[in-house]
């Protein structure tokens, strides 16, 4: 064969072997399996007889993808989820929203109040908990923990900030205060949750009760959404649908590590702790898509659909209890936290005694055309219906000014003048309504957009300059900012322990006016600015740059000159950076910074001291 064919050939062979190589797939390495986890077992009677940190970790849209035997992964995307379950106590809770409705859930664990109560398509969060509201937060908090919550996404969303504060959380740590290095996709990594619930509790020596949800497997579930998949998913699904399914499986390998770090830390600790994590609605995944491609269901009018769409996976891990207490349940949300208190051994209120006996009784609430299928007593369901809205109506009235303080007659919530007094009210409920199963309506906003919380310095989905046009400290807000960066245990409100409570139903008797609340981590600290000095005109090229130096920084921290937002730059949780327009330094003169923590609306949540800042002559 002619020298010029065997090249011709010997490239051609090269260029194909090449081509080849790149389009093969390649498998990621096989991920080690779950770490055993060593726990404390020797404990004295001393140790034990201490409250435990309760931990709650509500996780966004977690739920085992898995079940659809249809699907095969290339590796298990909640190794630790499972690993827990063979070992300690799990099941379901029978959520009341599918696809959206987060705060719904939280009502539901945090108050015991049932979805099922309030009008179709409301958000008891935005609409009804405008005073002060019984719920483990203000319970605990009368026992001397230290309440904490915690929600990567915006403080005003839900009214989040403002409720957290009625339900009696002495702090909480919102999207404004994570780090723009901190997102994983559109939204904050659960590992920078998870995170901050050690460090919460790391700083407080007594017992904690946080409460913490995630954001990272939150809407929505396109190709796409993470800068990388690790699990390959394989179905006789569309390719569209399939690549669905393997972004919320990596979501939810993300959830899960988050889950093996929680629980890896606390085992190495000698506190008695309870962690509770469980997922709060299923996910959407495109409107049904995966649900129905996969055969998992025929679609919405699947006679299985209550069972199938609604049962959302819990699980109960400690560090202390005995092996023997494992259970397997299948329960509402409003049933999870006088479980808890229960497993804890701490005292609860009349309400959440009632419900822990309800629960024996009746441990799912469904909607009311399950009723008769699910053998529910309809008298059961009325009791607890009436003792809710009495105990609503008593905290507006005592909110009001106008209730009378004593537990007399509120005990009894079944009776009928407990029901005429509801009835009387703007309550919500009143006309027994079921909420909107099914309904993502109430759920949150379908955005992945997470600039305009503040400032970035990274390059990730986060706004890396800051808004211009923020003006003065927000006098409309009722948010206590606390000046210091740290709370008291008894600083929450509350104080619900069943012996001082005004309602006998449960309902908190004190008011949370005037009570330490923390949003974030309080005001900024500037504890020095380089230079110490700015000279006239900048430098050679005219530039003039400050570095802020002090903390706690995050996302919606702004540094302020003369009392104008600059463009600023996050470079860590101990330094902010900008780059002063030349007008700032035309002339002699003395700059006033501070810096600011801003909300996506522009409205100051926080504000440092001003440090002046000289701008002299340059020396000749």
């Amino acid at each position: 064969m002619p020298l010029f064919f065997r090249l011709t050939a010997l490239t051609c062979g090269l260029f194909l072997l090449i081509m080849l190589q790149a389009s093969v797939y390649i498998r990621p390495p096989v991920p080690l399996p779950p770490p055993k986890i060593e726990i404390q077992t020797e404990w004295s009677p001393e140790e034990l007889q201490k409250p435990p940190n309760i931990i709650i970790l509500l996780s966004e849209a977690f739920w085992d993808i898995t079940q659809i035997k249809s699907l095969q992964f290339s590796e298990d995307p909640a190794p630790m989820f499972h690993a827990l379950q063979e070992k300690f106590t799990h099941g379901t809770l029978l959520s009341p929203m599918f696809g959206g409705g987060t705060a719904n859930v939280e009502l539901e664990v945090l108050t015991g109040h049932s979805m099922r109560f309030f009008p179709e398509d409301s958000t008891p969060y935005e609409q009804y908990i405008k005073q002060p509201t019984a719920s483990l937060a203000s319970l605990l908090a009368g026992q001397g923990y230290k309440t904490t919550a915690i929600s990567p996404f915006y403080h005003w969303f839900f009214n989040s900030s403002e409720v957290y504060k009625h339900l009696g959380f002495s702090r909480f740590i919102s999207l404004e205060y994570f780090n723009p290095d901190e997102y994983v996709g559109p939204y904050i990594g659960d590992h920078a949750v998870v995170r901050r619930i050690i460090e919460e509790s790391e700083r407080n020596p007594g017992p904690d009760f946080i409460f913490a949800n995630t954001m990272e497997n939150h809407y929505h579930y396109w190709p796409g959404k993470f800068k990388k998949n690790h699990i390959e998913v394989k179905s006789h699904m569309s390719n569209a649908v399939t690549g669905i399914a393997e972004t919320y499986a990596q979501g939810l390998s993300g959830a899960d590590r988050a889950l093996q770090e929680l629980v890896l830390h606390f085992s190495r600790l000698k506190e008695p702790t309870i962690i509770v994590f469980f997922g709060d609605h299923l996910p959407s995944l495109e409107k049904l898509l995966v649900y129905k491609e996969s055969n998992y269901i025929s679609g919405e009018d699947d006679p299985d659909f209550l069972e199938k769409m609604h049962n959302t996976p819990v699980v109960i891990w400690s560090n202390y209890l005995p092996k023997e207490t494992k259970e397997e349940l299948h329960m509402s949300p409003s049933f999870l936290g006088p479980y808890i208190l229960n497993l804890a051994k701490r005292p609860g209120s009349p309400y959440m005694d009632f419900l822990s006996d309800l629960y024996r009784k009746m441990p799912v609430l469904p909607p009311k055309t399950y009723y008769e299928a699910m053998n529910i007593d309809v008298n059961l369901v009325q009791q607890y219906e009436d003792r809710q809205k009495a105990i609503l109506v008593l905290e507006k009235q005592v909110a009001a000014g106008s209730g009378n303080a004593s537990a007399a007659g509120v005990d009894t919530a079944a009776s009928s003048d407990a029901s005429n007094e509801a009835g009387g009210e703007s309550v919500p409920g009143s006309d027994g309504a079921d909420s909107g199963d099914g309904s993502s309506s109430t759920g949150m906003a379908e955005t992945g957009d997470s600039s305009a919380s503040g400032t970035a310095g990274s390059s990730d989905e986060s706004n890396a300059a800051v808004g211009a046009g923020a003006r003065g400290v927000d006098e409309s807000s009722s948010t206590s900012m606390a000046g210091t960066a740290d709370s008291s245990a008894s600083g929450a409100a509350g104080g619900s322990d069943g012996s001082n409570a005004a309602v006998g139903a449960g309902a908190v008797s004190g008011d949370t006016k005037g009570k330490t609340f923390i949003l974030g981590y309080g005001e900024p600290l500037i504890e020095r600015v380089s230079p110490a000095f700015l000279t006239v005109g900048g430098d050679a090229f005219g530039r003039s740059q400050l570095t802020v130096h002090g903390g706690r920084y995050g996302l919606g921290s702004t540094v302020f000159i003369n009392g104008e937002p600059q463009q600023t730059t996050w470079q860590s949780e101990s330094s902010l950076s900008v780059n002063l327009p030349k007008a700032l330094t035309a002339n002699a003169a003395t700059l006033d910074v501070q810096v600011r923590v801003i909300d996506s609306k522009n409205r100051v949540l926080a504000e440092s001291q001003i440090v002046k800042v000289p701008v002299q002559e340059k020396k000749r």
